[in-house]
């Protein structure tokens, strides 16, 4: 676990509270099957991996000048920042490469600043370096053949896609939900890469159903044709209906049953490797029980806390949709 404690501005969502009710679990982990890595920070050449030398001398820059808005959305640095940046970029690496070197094996990196939006050549949506993309890269880097990132996070991981536009080795499908920030993510965008990049905007109060069923019969289909080796997870729980900055309604079983079936697609398709990183999340007591019935489903367990209880419904209809996907990226069910 990476809190970055020295990465905070008072009264803002991304903040070290998000991960207060983790904190006892580096002691007293809720699931024995639990193993706790060690990490270090990641060094400019892995990050380098994704982001030019010249923006990380940006926001190096940027941290020396002490506490401010670095862009509108807002996006904040301290003098921390850049260091807690690259711990989050390091023990994501600690974890993928732990999971690479035993051949399989599942795993997550709880850390945060958040990673999906920091595009190539800019830090962006509360992220500073693409803690997912660096992993990814750097797992194809070292052999890995394919990798696949799949993003379940309420916004669109502009900063994933924009990292692997032209890299036919990594595939990257973002269920979001439509008009939040960044505005990116149209089911037309990325033509380029019809059945590697695939974007689905989804209506506000979207719930646990609509999410299964497009993993089901949209993310099944483009992990087998694509044809990976490990799946990358952005993990965001602002898709849970008590968040802050979302309308989407996912409640904590859900995230369970969402994790099951993510496990059973790695095991199918991705030779058992499956690593998830934390995104967004912004309600810390909803971010804990999420994370934990997450850990639950890695772990092989089914007890978890769930302090807000059963979602209050949603929009489940994703049929229409489904068909303009599959004939769009050319999806096949067999």
């Amino acid at each position: 676990m990476h809190a970055a404690p020295g990465h905070a501005c008072p009264g803002h969502p991304e903040s070290p509270r998000r991960l207060d009710r983790m904190q006892t679990w580096l002691n007293n982990p809720p699931y024995p099957e639990m193993l706790w890595l060690d990490h270090q920070p990641a060094s400019e050449a892995e990050v380098m991996l994704v982001h030019p030398k010249s923006m990380l001398d940006d926001l190096k820059a940027a941290c020396r000048m002490g506490p401010h808005e670095l862009e509108p959305s807002p996006t904040y640095v301290t003098e921390a920042s850049y260091q807690a940046a690259l711990g989050a970029a390091g023990a994501t690496l600690a974890v993928s490469r732990r999971i690479l070197a035993e051949g399989r094996g599942r795993g997550f990196a709880i850390v945060r600043p958040p990673g999906h939006h920091a595009e190539p050549k800019q830090s962006m949506g509360f992220c500073l370096l693409n803690n997912i993309a660096i992993a990814a890269a750097d797992a194809v880097a070292g052999g890995l053949g394919k990798a696949a990132i799949l993003d379940f996070d309420a916004h669109h991981g502009n900063g994933t896609q924009a990292a692997f536009w032209n890299t036919p080795q990594v595939g990257y499908l973002s269920i979001h939900e439509e008009k939040l920030y960044p505005g990116t993510g149209r089911v037309d965008s990325a033509s380029h890469a019809y059945g590697r990049i695939i974007n689905i905007p989804l209506q506000a109060f979207s719930d646990t159903k609509a999410f299964m069923t497009l993993i089901e019969k949209v993310a099944a289909p483009w992990l087998r044709q694509l044809d990976a080796h490990m799946l990358f997870v952005s993990a965001g729980y602002d898709i849970h209906f008590s968040d802050p900055l979302t309308t989407s309604t996912l409640d904590t079983q859900g995230f369970f049953q969402l994790t099951q079936m993510l496990i059973r697609l790695a095991e199918e398709y991705c030779q058992g490797r499956i690593l998830f990183v934390l995104e967004g999340g912004y309600d810390p007591q909803a971010l804990a029980d999420n994370v934990q019935a997450c850990l639950a489903a890695l772990c092989g367990r089914s007890d978890y806390p769930d302090h807000f209880g059963k979602s209050p419904g949603g929009r489940a209809m994703v049929g229409a949709q489904i068909e303009n996907l599959i004939l769009r990226h050319h999806l096949s069910e067999d």
